[in-house]
């Protein structure tokens, strides 16, 4: 089980990464060896990803992509995480003058045992996104949180897709969380979980998180999959997350 649960973690990511790069918005590469995404007029999401290299061209085969890259052919971020092969590109890339610059830790939940006790803030309004002006709102906070650009085009066209649900959360008369659910089979993944900074440290984000978790397990999911930071770490544990790897990003220019 956890070594499903552990390509589970980076599939759900990879999926969600193929269903943003088919949008006419977005450039991509997918082959057998590398995919990528990246936004035309937007932020997010742009990176290179699910690298299926062969060991003895390795250096080879990321000085074509470090080309590329310094040509502004494709986007300056490589994640590496459980499935990359090889295993050690993280550390090849370090060797061709790659940062490593964003660590998240990979995290699992059996939703049948998700910690239905935890820290939950009532005076969270929660509701799913059903129209544009919602998704306006979710859009909002998402770019206030992480200071990117969003595609409104490519959030209208995932709020089409039955296994994309989106969620907000409102704080009185404000707007204050948000959170994205993709789903696989049998897997459900947070994505963008996101408070804005005055509404910190009052839950909010566990809160949305669990109720997009009960949904999914109302739903049939078994499994809810998620990538963290150090901070958000404490929060997931607090519903039962435990870490089973880490997903790395690398940039050559270093940001």
């Amino acid at each position: 089980m956890s070594k499903f649960l552990l390509s589970s973690i980076e599939q759900n990511l990879n999926d969600f990464y193929l269903k943003c790069s088919r949008h006419p918005n977005f450039e991509s590469m997918d082959n057998d060896k590398l995919k990528w995404v990246r936004a035309k007029n937007a932020d997010w999401p742009s990176c290179i990803f699910h690298a299926n290299l062969n060991a003895f061209d390795l250096n080879l085969e990321i000085e074509q992509v470090k080309n590329l890259i310094q040509a502004n052919k494709a986007p300056d971020g490589w994640t590496v995480g459980p499935l990359t092969q090889p295993k050690n590109l993280g550390k090849s890339l370090l060797n061709h003058n790659f940062s490593d610059v964003f660590h998240q830790a990979g995290m699992a939940l059996d939703l049948s045992k998700l910690i239905r006790s935890a820290n939950i803030n009532t005076a969270l309004n929660i509701k799913k996104v059903e129209n544009e002006e919602d998704l306006s709102n979710w859009s909002n906070i998402v770019s206030a949180v992480f200071h990117i650009k969003v595609d409104d085009e490519l959030l209208e066209f995932l709020r089409s897709q039955s296994d994309v649900k989106f969620y907000i959360g409102r704080y009185y008369e404000q707007y204050v969380s948000a959170l994205l659910l993709h789903l696989i089979p049998e897997v459900a993944g947070l994505h963008a979980v996101s408070t804005l900074p005055d509404y910190r440290n009052q839950n909010f984000a566990l809160t949305l998180s669990h109720r997009a978790l009960l949904d999914a397990h109302d739903l049939g999911y078994k499994y809810g999959v998620l990538q963290a930071s150090s901070m958000g770490q404490f929060v997931y544990k607090k519903l039962g997350f435990r870490k089973y790897c880490d997903i790395i990003t690398y940039s050559l220019s270093g940001e």
